[in-house]
Order: structure tokens, then C-alpha cells, then sequence
């Protein structure tokens, strides 16, 4: 132990024999295993028992002398240990070392020029994330990772200084299934996109695959989260009905609907469920980590997951839509979306009437306001038909 600049050293000898001896400055670290030191002749003609290391060996030392090119360590051997500038790593620790700390490094050469073994901190950094994952992996323990950014497949993540690869099929955050990668086909920038929000969020994770020669280390969220064990989650789900109003909190986006956890039950809101006017895309809506209440439509027994709504909280517009808007009423509206037979226009939220094309007295673009003569109302059907023609007549099939 290092206390107010002495340092212990524990040598043996050949006899088997353990001397303790206290060197009161640090300088003298250095040449304590020298052959003129004073350890040596207090030791008499007992042969003091050096260390040797080889390339790949990772070894503790204690730093005995720092400038801006190199740190120096005794490691008990019969000459120091270098740690060049540019093997020191990246790690805070690394650069507030000072004299008499404990350090582990990796052996890179055993001899250079100079007669020091050549050491590196990285290396070592990296060696004890191998070390520790593998253990992780053997005894089942759980993770903290750090996700730095989306690649096709999954999510990249930062494990002891490693770098991981968590698929989207085993995160919980995204709830990510075969099914809805087949429906999100060609869609990976937005997927990237609505993913991007997760960078720099922790996860806890287990490690599931692990290779170290081929730098392989595949870890996944559900297997660390026991809230979602499927006894958990088909317990919960038994006592689910269609109809139940639940809250929770979204975990995903995508350009296909909403995931929700209700504290270890999944569901999706589908884009047509988010609300009563036409969604663009669910991101305008809902943010990850936002809380949401839901209503239950449905459960998927095969999937163990609910369909879910909510606009159908929301009052319909198209409910009360023959009585605010009866066959002949001249109102305003603004176009909402154009197609190849005509123009939607929105005349309230969540409820839009279309011009067909034969209805329209001219070319119309997205954003301008038009006036318009209702000619049909089915609010059971949500279908409102609308013109722009002066003096139209109701529509025949008008209720």
C-alpha cells in the first residue's frame, strides 16, 4: 500500500521466505531489485525472484515517475515498465494518475532499446472488458451499456469500453418483432431516425453471444429485464379485456404506430389509432419515454401483445358530423391532401370531406382554404362529400 509517499514491497525469496521492507521515497522504487540496492545486501546472497512477462500478458504496476511522454511502473520485474503518450487510452483515470497509484496494463513488448518492457493502457482497458463480459456471460449477471447509435439491425453500445450490438428483436425499448421489420421494410432511415433518440440512453443488458476473436459481443435487453418474463407478461395479460383504459409509457416510434409498455405489458397504437385526423407520422405526436393512455381494441393471442387506441378516448367528430353538417351547408375549409380523384379538405379536426375531381371548378394545391357545399354526410361511414360548384344539387344517395 502507497501511504504519504512510502510504499510497501512484498519480495520473495528463494527459501520461500516474504520480506517487508519500507522505502521511504518513491524515487527508490526503481532500483530496488537492482543487485547494488539495499534490499539486495539486506537480503545477503538470497537470489531475489524476478518477474518475467510476454506479449499479451496483462500486468498490475505502480507508477513511479510521469512526464508528458511516458509514465513508468514498476511491475517486479527486472526493469521498469514504459507507457508511451499514445498508449495511455481515453479513460479520465488514465490521465489524473499520479505518482504510487495502482494500475493494470497490457504487456506489448517485453524488451525494447532502452531495456523497459513496453506497456499499454488501452490494450489493458480492453483485456479487462473481455474479462469481465466473459464472467458476466458465464454467471448470468446484468450489464450497464451506453447506446451510441443505430446500425441496420439493431443498436450499438458502449460495454466496459467494448463495443456491442444489441438486435431490435431483443429490445425492450423498441419492442421490435419479425413481423413489423417485414412491415417497416424499406423504410431504414426512418427507422434509424426514430431510433436516433435513444443515443446515449443506459441499458441494462445481458450478454448472449460472445466470440473475442472475432470481436463479437451480442448482448440483449429483454433476457436482463425480469418484467418481462413471460410468465410476468401473460399473467398481466390475462387480465386484460377489450374495452380496459390503461396507461403507460411509449418506448418506440416508428412510421407505422406507436409501442407501449404497461409496466410489462406490450401493445401497439397503429398510425390509424393515434387520433380522428389523418397522422402523417406518429413522431408529430408522441415522443419515446412520453406517457400515454391507451384503450385496449384488441389482443393478439399468438404474439402475446394488444392492439390499442387512442383516439377512440377522443370524442368522435364524425359522430355529431350529419348534425353540424347537413347535405347543402356553404362552409370553408382548408385543403388537407391532394389525390389522383380529387382533394381532401378538413373542415374540423379530425374530420375531412373530399371534392371528387368532377366536383372541383379548378386545380387545387395543399394549404389554401376553399369554399365548399356539402352534398353527402354518412357519419357511420365517415364519408363527406364536398363541391366547389355554384348551385350543385344534393347528392341523390344524400341521407
Amino acid at each position: 500500500m502507497v501511504d504519504q509517499g512510502k510504499t510497501e514491497w512484498h519480495i520473495a525469496t528463494n527459501d520461500g521466505c516474504h520480506k517487508h521492507r519500507t522505502i521511504s521515497k518513491m524515487s527508490k522504487a526503481r532500483n530496488i531489485f537492482k543487485q547494488d540496492s539495499v534490499m539486495v545486501k539486506l537480503l545477503g546472497d538470497k537470489v531475489v525472484e524476478l518477474k518475467s512477462f510476454e506479449p499479451g500478458d496483462v500486468v498490475e504496476g505502480i507508477v513511479v515517475s510521469i512526464t508528458p511522454k511516458e509514465i513508468l511502473l514498476d511491475v517486479g520485474a527486472k526493469s521498469e515498465g514504459v507507457v508511451m503518450s499514445d498508449e495511455l487510452g481515453d479513460s479520465e483515470a488514465a490521465k489524473n494518475l499520479k505518482e504510487g497509484d495502482f494500475v493494470l496494463a497490457y504487456v506489448m513488448q517485453a524488451e525494447n532499446d532502452q531495456g523497459h518492457i513496453v506497456l499499454s493502457f488501452k490494450r489493458a482497458q480492453r483485456e479487462r472488458g473481455w474479462r469481465d463480459v466473459e464472467m458476466a456471460f458465464k454467471d448470468g449477471s446484468v450489464l450497464q451499456v451506453t447506446v451510441l447509435e443505430y446500425n441496420k439491425g439493431g443498436l450499438l453500445v458502449d460495454c466496459m469500453g467494448l463495443r456491442g450490438f444489441v438486435p431490435l428483436s431483443h429490445l425492450d425499448r423498441v419492442h421490435f418483432t419479425e413481423d413489423m421489420a417485414k412491415f417497416a421494410a424499406g423504410s431504414e432511415a426512418e427507422l434509424k431516425e426514430s431510433l436516433k433518440i435513444l443515443a446515449g440512453k443506459k441499458l441494462t443488458v445481458k450478454v448472449i453471444e460472445i466470440d473475442k476473436e472475432k470481436n463479437r459481443l451480442v448482448l440483449s435487453e429483454k433476457d436482463a429485464t425480469s418484467t418481462y418474463s413471460t410468465e410476468v407478461r401473460e399473467e398481466k395479460l390475462s387480465q386484460v379485456k377489450i374495452g380496459d383504459e390503461l396507461e403507460g409509457v411509449v418506448t418506440g416510434v416508428m412510421p407505422f404506430g406507436l409501442f407501449v409498455d404497461m409496466e410489462g405489458i406490450e401493445g401497439l397504437v397503429h398510425i390509424s389509432e393515434i387520433a380522428w385526423e389523418k397522422v402523417s407520422h406518429p413522431g408529430n405526436y408522441y415522443t419515446v419515454g412520453a406517457p400515454i393512455k391507451v384503450k385496449v381494441i384488441g389482443v393478439d393471442d399468438d404474439s402475446k401483445k394488444l392492439a390499442l387506441s387512442v383516439k377512440q378516448l377522443m370524442d368522435n367528430p364524425w359522430k355529431t358530423a350529419e348534425e353540424k353538417y347537413p347535405v347543402g351547408t356553404k362552409l370553408k375549409g382548408k385543403v388537407s391532401k391532394i389525390v389522383p380523384f380529387g382533394a381532401f379538405v378538413t373542415l374540423e379536426k379530425g374530420l375531412d370531406g373530399l371534392i371528387h375531381v368532377s366536383e372541383a371548378t379548378r386545380p387545387l394545391e395543399e394549404g389554401e382554404e376553399v369554399e365548399v357545399t356539402v352534398t353527402n354526410v354518412e357519419g357511420a361511414n365517415q364519408k363527406l362529400a364536398l363541391s366547389m360548384r355554384e348551385g350543385v344539387e344534393p347528392d341523390k344517395d344524400a341521407k
